[in-house]
């Protein structure tokens, strides 16, 4: 498939890492069969727009700009572009996926600022994962965290960043270990 040739170029292993964190997450949440299959699946899209940011950003070993980070921003709208052509339920949760993971519980979040349960259950699912593996993972601009600061950091953000009772589930299963 040509959207997996374009996850290649980026960061493949985040996006695993991401799918499969989010499934654990909906697991243990008890969601159905077909919720788990495509959070899986969407999670996996969920950075895809950032095929259209350019490489000096992406790859950026300095904080960035606040006109470098407002280009960031925008790989959401260039995700939904890319998916929009694509049509299946499957594709259907990515694009909820991809448009919502950046968005915030307390409304702070982009691209819509959307609020609280206004945030769709995929969307707020993979904003954990996507962070929890942000944080963990060395990057161009910074080391990895160690577990017990994300773990704090994450804590830390519930009822802001974060629907407090699935930070609450996600940090459950990660110290307790219980991964699918």
């Amino acid at each position: 498939m040509i959207l997996e040739n374009v996850l290649d170029m980026l960061d493949p292993e985040h996006a695993r890492r991401v799918s499969l964190l989010s499934m654990d997450l909906a697991r243990s949440l008890n969601l159905s069969d077909q919720d788990f299959e495509r959070i899986g699946y969407g999670a996996h899209y969920h950075d895809i727009g950032k095929i259209s940011i350019p490489a000096s950003i992406l790859d950026s070993e300095s904080q960035l700009t606040d006109v470098e980070f407002e280009i960031m921003k925008r790989h959401v709208e260039y995700g939904l572009s890319i998916l929009s052509v694509q049509t299946s339920e499957e594709m259907d949760a990515a694009k909820v996926i991809v448009g919502t993971h950046h968005e915030r519980w307390d409304g702070t979040g982009y691209p819509n600022r959307l609020k609280g349960e206004g945030i769709p259950l995929y969307g707020r699912i993979v904003s954990i994962c996507d962070t929890y593996d942000a944080l963990t993972s060395k990057r161009s601009y910074k080391s990895a965290w160690p577990i017990d600061e994300t773990l704090a950091y994450i804590n830390n953000q519930k009822g802001k960043a974060f629907d407090p009772y699935l930070t609450e589930v996600f940090l459950q299963i990660i110290q307790e270990g219980v991964l699918v």
